[in-house]
């Protein structure tokens, strides 16, 4: 990727950071009406995985694959970063972070064939440039889409179940998605 590419892609797509307190809710929905399974074969990737807290919590607590696709190499130091403060702690086995993959790539450039669910926190403009990317997602997959509907997948992305967040100022929502 050249240094364009590259710049390109971080003003396309800026640095959400989803809420702390969010995590939780969102893989307990994953749980409960997706499938989710503790120390699973399943995989997640995070499409701009930002500082990490995505594949670090689904890594770290419900011991499956998780891979962050960062393009920032700043925000790539500072998840590898934190999970070695986490690490430092001894709460986890060996195993569980080793399912916490976090590497440099970007997220137009992927084929998610492999993952059972992946999240994306991006902007609205941006999601018509994901559409080859989700349409390498496998059948039955869950995409998250945090903050932001999908629009225009209807072909073959199926709107499952919307997770509204009270937060103390605001209103959110998640959004699940099956690819059908």
């Amino acid at each position: 990727m050249n240094y364009f590419d590259n710049f390109h892609s971080q003003l396309a797509l800026p640095y959400l950071e989803t809420h702390k307190e969010l995590i939780q809710e969102i893989f307990k929905t994953l749980e409960q009406y997706f499938g989710l399974i503790k120390n699973s074969n399943q995989k997640l990737i995070d499409l701009g995985s930002g500082d990490g807290r995505i594949v670090i919590y689904s890594g770290l607590n419900f011991g499956i694959q998780s891979i962050g696709i960062e393009i920032n190499e700043a925000l790539i130091k500072e998840s590898k970063d934190k999970l070695k403060s986490i690490k430092k702690d001894g709460a986890f086995n060996k195993k569980q972070y080793r399912n916490v993959i976090i590497k440099f790539g970007d997220i137009f450039r992927q084929n998610l064939e492999k993952f059972d669910y992946i999240y994306t926190y991006s902007l609205p403009t941006m999601h018509k440039y994901l559409n080859h990317v989700f349409l390498t997602v496998k059948k039955d997959s869950i995409i998250i889409s945090h903050k932001y509907q999908l629009k225009g997948f209807d072909l073959y992305l199926k709107l499952e179940h919307e997770l509204i967040h009270k937060l103390e100022k605001e209103k959110l929502t998640t959004f699940f998605y099956k690819k059908i």
